[in-house]
């Protein structure tokens, strides 16, 4: 028995063995990707989602496509085709009551006047209207 003891080993730090240089690690490459995709996907599912879901938070201003489309379902009602909607106008505006009022032109040179107001109904925007035709000339 010469040598009772083993011989000793140095503890060293582990590294990754080298790779190949101006190429980068597979795992590297799919973070990338995904961030380069899923950064802008997430970002128009949110604006999809509150586009969808504003309907149930906030009234429609008088002037928005939406009091227009609104407005112009219940002028095809009395069979009233306004040439423009234009004019529309906000009396007063609340978190829980828009008031607007519109005189609109129609195609025989008369004019349809419209008051109109949004508020909720329960957790649905709801519409109160009054509409009149006036002759042409009149105020």
């Amino acid at each position: 028995m010469a040598d009772d003891n083993p011989p000793s080993l140095r503890a060293r730090r582990w590294t990754p063995p080298p790779s190949i240089p101006g190429r980068s690690s597979p795992r590297k490459s799919y973070r990338f990707v995904l961030r380069l995709l899923g950064i802008p996907i997430v970002a128009v599912a949110g604006v999809f989602i509150y586009s969808g879901i504003r309907d149930r938070i906030v009234l429609p201003q008088c002037d928005s496509d939406r009091a227009k489309k609104s407005l112009a379902e219940v002028l095809q009602q009395f069979k009233y085709e306004p040439t423009t909607y234009a004019s529309i106008k906000t009396i007063s505006a609340t978190k829980d009551q828009v008031v607007c009022s519109a005189v609109l032109p129609l195609p025989d040179g008369s004019s349809v006047a419209a008051d109109f107001t949004f508020y909720w109904q329960g957790d649905k925007a709801d519409m109160k209207f009054s509409v009149a035709r006036r002759a042409s000339g009149s105020q």
